[in-house]
């Protein structure tokens, strides 16, 4: 049984044309494209170009005649001139087809800015963000003050809405996102990308990380060692992703991560993704940096400041050492060197007393040569590593609890949930995929009676299972009954479903239910409904009353 895909999956939008946007015919320039111009303009008169060959790795791509980057290896410096140490200049990124466009017209105001490509899966919306989410009271804006905290007007999911206005550089970045869409657990995901003509902004909606970021987590709570394994092989699962798209992120900082759900074990995603598009340069960067980093050597032992001009490398071997600082900063509590010390820096002797088994993985990710660093993907073989990823399903649920309240389940039941889960739990079912897919051995898809003994064999001995009743389980099967359904029994959820589910009408019926979720047996929901008193339709009292009672369901008065 699935779950109606018409509600999981956008509908295609048709896009009307604005005045205040036109399509230029030129291609989207990217920072790791082969070629880059940057136009900086001290004055009115004065104009500087600068021409620096960056190339752009993809997967995908021909590795001849320009290299493919390894992983341990530094790819072409860019180079950025900083804008805070003038207050005139301004940097913009422009093609080399606009400057003969500012050749003509005397002004770059005339270029025309570029819609987002509306491509299989993209969810470009030609339409404020304002229609569709609403700014959530109390929740202010987010670290960042480009974005704000929103909520979904009908299923009250919370957003954040980052806006970007209508320049090169931010045109830029949307058309890369659509371009490279990441998909992994530990990623945030774009929800949306608005595209507002009035107010001429870009409104990216991002999944909102209610935990806040990992450096104010770490502040309030004091965490165990256990929990910092977790948390770091979660972090390194999300970046080696990264890397094995031939990618990487070289601006990693504790803050580049959020807890996504502290209810147990946090569940840490990469929350700051912008930087594996384009660099950003942020803050506190510089310090996670390795010490065979030109931006090192550019740094005022006077004033403390950075030079005028910085270069950047793009090399994976940046994140692995990054990771491995904040695996540190997670331990100890505290940064584990100054920055003017970072040569002297021996993690080998400084912790050489510590008998904790994550330091000697992160001995070799501390390597001052980045080709000794050891890559993320040999990373997750290590045995530290390996035994993390055992202990995840485990802290982050509870599938043989969940499992045993299901057994009274009606049809409607698993009809509603099945639902309820995919568009309101869709990361909680993405880390009961990862259980069943570690213990589904043969790969075929279900789960037979030895991979059900040493699935089963990790319950806590207070439930007793009988695996004959879960033979050739199939993953749909699982999911719904391993999931927890707390997640979806809230009132926004309950509230925000019924109005869908009922079309408007104001109560439910079978033969809605099989307008939203098409696979459904009428049949079946009919004599479920018979059954339990429903009278061929049930408001939403009775909708959210039938539901939560799902472990013992009773009949409706």
């Amino acid at each position: 049984m699935g779950v109606c895909t018409s509600q999981s999956k956008p509908k295609k939008v048709k896009e009307h044309k604005h005045q205040s946007v036109t399509l230029p015919p030129q291609q989207p320039l990217t920072t790791r494209e082969q070629k880059t111009v940057t136009l900086q303009c001290q004055e009115q008169t004065s104009i500087q170009r600068i021409t620096t060959p960056v190339r752009r790795v993809s997967p995908n791509q021909a590795t001849t005649p320009a290299k493919k980057a390894s992983p341990n290896q530094a790819t072409t410096p860019v180079q950025r001139v900083s804008p805070s140490l003038h207050s005139t200049p301004k940097t913009m990124i422009v093609q080399s087809t606009q400057l003969q466009e500012k050749a003509r017209n005397g002004s770059l105001l005339n270029i025309p800015m570029q819609r987002m490509s509306t491509k299989p899966g993209s969810k470009s919306l030609q339409s404020p963000a304002s229609r569709k989410y609403s700014v959530v009271s109390g929740q202010g804006h987010h670290n960042n003050q480009s974005k704000t905290v929103m909520q979904h007007n009908e299923t009250g999911q919370l957003v954040l809405v980052e806006m970007l206005k209508f320049e090169n550089r931010n045109q830029q970045y949307i058309d890369m996102l659509d371009e490279l869409r990441l998909d992994h657990m530990h990623i945030i995901k774009i929800v949306d990308i608005h595209v507002d003509s009035h107010k001429r902004s870009y409104q990216v909606v991002y999944e909102h990380c209610q935990g806040g970021t990992l450096s104010k987590f770490l502040e309030s709570n004091k965490l165990e060692y256990q929990t910092i394994g977790s948390i770091f092989y979660q972090m390194v699962e999300a970046l080696a992703y990264v890397h094995q798209l031939g990618y990487s992120h070289d601006e990693l900082t504790i803050d580049s991560f959020s807890v996504f759900d502290d209810s147990s074990t946090p569940f840490i995603k990469l929350s700051d993704i912008r930087s594996i598009y384009q660099f950003m340069y942020p803050k506190n960067s510089l310090l996670y940096e390795p010490p065979n980093s030109p931006n090192h050597h550019h740094h005022n032992r006077d004033t403390g400041k950075l030079q005028n001009i910085q270069t950047k490398n793009r090399s994976q071997s940046n994140d692995i050492w990054a990771l491995a600082i904040i695996a540190l900063q997670l331990l100890n509590q505290q940064f584990p060197f100054e920055i003017e010390e970072i040569s002297k820096f021996k993690p080998e002797i400084t912790y050489a007393k510590q008998a904790l088994d994550i330091y000697p993985l992160l001995f070799e990710m501390l390597h001052h040569t980045p080709s000794e660093r050891l890559t993320l993907d040999k990373c997750l073989l290590h045995p530290y590593l390996l035994n993390m990823k055992q202990i995840q399903p485990k802290d982050y649920l509870q599938p043989f609890t969940n499992i045993t309240k299901c057994k009274n389940m009606t049809y409607l039941h698993k009809c509603l949930f099945q639902y309820l889960l995919s568009i309101y739990a869709t990361d909680h079912l993405k880390v009961l995929t990862k259980l069943f897919t570690n213990a589904d051995l043969d790969k075929d898809g279900k789960l037979n009676e030895q991979e059900l003994i040493l699935l089963f064999n990790e319950k806590p001995q207070e439930y007793s299972l009988n695996i004959s009743d879960f033979v050739d389980i199939t993953l749909e099967d699982f999911q719904l009954l391993a999931a927890d359904k707390q997640f979806v029994l809230t009132q926004d959820c309950l509230t925000s479903s019924f109005k869908v589910l009922s079309k408007s009408y104001g109560y439910i019926t079978p033969k809605l239910i099989c307008k939203v979720i098409t696979d459904c047996d009428e049949v079946r929901l009919q004599q479920d409904f018979d059954t339990f008193n429903l009278n061929y339709a049930f408001q939403l009292k009775e909708y959210e009353e039938f539901l939560v009672n799902y472990q013992s369901p009773k009949s409706i008065v």
